[in-house]
């Protein structure tokens, strides 16, 4: 039987007037605890099962992440700062506050919804979830398949990558941050914002189109580790674009406005579409192409088209920035070749 050790025996008597850290004391029990936190609490990696006992209003963060906790029932009623409930054994996020001023993460949980009703073997649990938060959130790591019932609006970055999410039906219809839906069992994009004023990663799943997919990205956009055939329906314009270690045979749709582009490891066999203008580096290795055609004309960091089967530099592109890098393709060209034909500000690897 485990001892119960409570906020009391551990921490004494305080008036809640600063911040309050009961982390890490082996904790089974918030009784003795202040009502009202001016600061922050962080009660993280102890033993808790249940939150009751703990602060009803608290001022600043906070933190309950690694304890053992399977609902938030009896948690504070009202936060000012972030409320991170990560790594514990949630099923539910029923308890939480509707409104969060900070980041809110429940991360590392074994949430499967994020609202309805979950039947289990004695009794029937409702899931519900914070329904604006202002700054992250946070629900990676989970078991679900739905976003049902997320956030309607997400003032920063929305993460819910390492799950089990097959469609994105139910994310906030605003991401002021990046967007991180990696890793999961996606097979189309639909449902998603039209515009992340961030990142938008979606490797690591299993699209074959881009279809339905944000319009505008601010940010960089990753879609690499897919099975992507086309680039139907990627943004006309974003920063770092990604498409690498997918099946593209044809860059048709690529955004022609990027800072960087990276579509090595593919099937290409020309590269017809691509940017005409790269203000970063341009990485267009491990494909089948004999020609450069189609490159962009100029290309501000490193050119790579190493891995490919190139005979000639010889196609569109003019000017390289950075390094070139242009190892085992079918023929090599000396330096003093590649010069002749290129204006390459950076070194040549050959």
């Amino acid at each position: 039987m485990v001892k119960k050790v409570t906020f009391a025996d551990v921490m004494g008597e305080l008036d809640g007037k600063s911040d309050i850290d009961c982390s890490n004391k082996g904790l089974t029990s918030l009784e003795g605890c202040p009502e009202r936190v001016k600061g922050d609490f962080n009660c993280s990696g102890n033993k808790l099962t249940t939150l009751e006992g703990g602060p009803k209003k608290i001022k600043g963060d906070f933190n309950c992440s690694g304890n053992k906790l399977t609902t938030l029932e009896g948690g504070p009623e009202d936060v000012k700062g972030d409320f991170d409930c990560s790594g514990n054994q949630l099923i539910s996020l029923l308890g939480c506050p509707a409104f969060i001023m900070g980041d809110f993460s429940c991360a590392g949980n074994q949430l499967t919804l994020l609202n309805g009703e979950i039947l289990s073997d004695t009794a029937t649990i409702i899931a519900s979830c914070p329904e604006i938060v202002e700054g992250d959130f946070n629900c990676s790591g989970n078991q679900l398949t739905s976003l049902d019932g997320a956030p309607l609006i997400v003032g920063g970055d929305f993460t819910c990558c390492d799950n089990q999410l097959t469609v994105l039906q139910g994310a906030p219809k605003k991401v002021q941050g990046d967007f991180d839906c990696s890793c999961n069992q996606l097979s189309s994009l639909a449902g998603m914002p039209d515009t992340i004023k961030g990142d938008f990663v979606c490797t690591a799943n299993r699209l074959t189109l881009l279809k339905g997919g944000p319009r505008e990205v601010h940010g960089s956009f990753d879609c690499s580790g897919n099975q992507l055939t086309s680039l139907k329906g990627a943004p006309k314009q974003t920063g770092t674009f990604d498409c690498s270690g997918n099946q593209l045979t044809s860059l048709k749709g690529a955004p022609q406005g990027v800072d960087a582009f990276n579509c090595s490891n593919n099937q290409l066999i020309s590269l017809k579409w691509a940017p005409e203008k790269v203000k970063g580096n341009f990485d267009c290795a491990w494909n089948q192409l004999a020609t450069l055609e189609g490159a962009p004309k100029k290309v501000k960091g490193n050119f790579d088209c190493s891995e490919n089967q190139l005979v000639s530099v010889e196609g569109s592109l003019k000017r390289v920035g950075g390094d070139w890098i242009c190892g085992k393709n079918s023929q090599s060209l000396s330096e003093e070749q590649v010069r002749a034909l290129l204006n390459v500000k950076g070194n040549c690897f050959l």
